[in-house]
């Protein structure tokens, strides 16, 4: 569970969160959108405690944020943030065996069951072929799936992504989605900011729309898309379109 009360986020004078007060329920694929500047990616950071709120409360499972040792939370709720890069050369398997540091202690190295569920995680993400390969030679789709494989390697419950499709072609933009799906079905509870609402529509359990820093909407993605919702939240009208008996959102001026 991921509960946040009354959440205010500043950076300076610039109010960013606006008493956000949202709840996910665990073993979820839970969709964030909105538009660029609304919030979103500061919501997240806000979640894992890489930025503090300036007021309000985030509970994770039922605890207090504020009152769970950072090495504790690293390894309760992971963060894939948006458009991930790395300036130095590092092969994929040391760059997902970083998934492991919560779980190490100080000085101490790799054990056996670190590297087998950093295995795990590079089978699961279908890039254990590439464990060798310099991250930097990578493509984006497969560079963003061994991001994703190092927050699996964390061994979380909770996984927050930051627009993890952003930039990607359909192929691994829906490799991706389908990546999520399995491991909700493992019981992870899934948090994800995403840019293309049918693809939001289509995967997620609920709908979290953002906008100016506070909540919109939460609730079952077919009421989340409401037109006149949409034209007050994005400046756009939307029509649901049937084809093939499969329903998608089209959007116009």
């Amino acid at each position: 569970m991921i509960r946040l009360d009354n959440v205010h986020f500043a950076i300076d004078d610039t109010e960013i969160l606006r008493g956000i007060t949202v709840a996910w329920a665990p073993r979820m694929l839970h969709g964030i959108v909105g538009p660029n500047g609304s919030g979103k990616s500061t919501l997240l950071k806000n979640i894992c405690r890489i930025w503090k709120p300036r007021s309000g409360v985030v509970h994770i499972n039922n605890q207090d944020c504020r009152n769970i040792p950072r090495k504790v939370l690293s390894a309760m709720v992971t963060l894939v943030p948006q458009n991930t890069s790395i300036s130095f050369p590092i092969s994929v398997y040391e760059m997902v065996s970083f998934g492991r540091h919560p779980h190490l202690g100080r000085f101490e190295g790799l054990r056996k069951l670190d590297r087998d569920r950093i295995e795990w995680s590079l089978k699961e993400t279908h890039i254990y072929e590439l464990k060798d390969r310099n991250i930097n030679e990578l493509s984006g789709g497969e560079g963003q799936l061994a991001i994703i494989a190092r927050a699996l390697a964390t061994e979380a419950s909770i996984i927050l992504l930051d627009e993890p499709t952003s930039g990607l072609d359909i192929h691994h933009t829906l490799t991706i989605m389908e990546l999520l799906g399995r491991l909700k079905a493992q019981g992870k509870t899934i948090v994800a900011t995403l840019h293309d609402l049918n693809l939001a529509r289509r995967f997620c359990d609920t709908i979290t729309i953002v906008n100016n820093g506070m909540i919109a909407f939460t609730g079952p993605p077919s009421e989340a898309f409401e037109a006149q919702r949409i034209r007050d939240v994005f400046s756009v009208n939307v029509k649901e379109i049937t084809s093939d008996s499969k329903k998608f959102l089209y959007f116009y001026p």
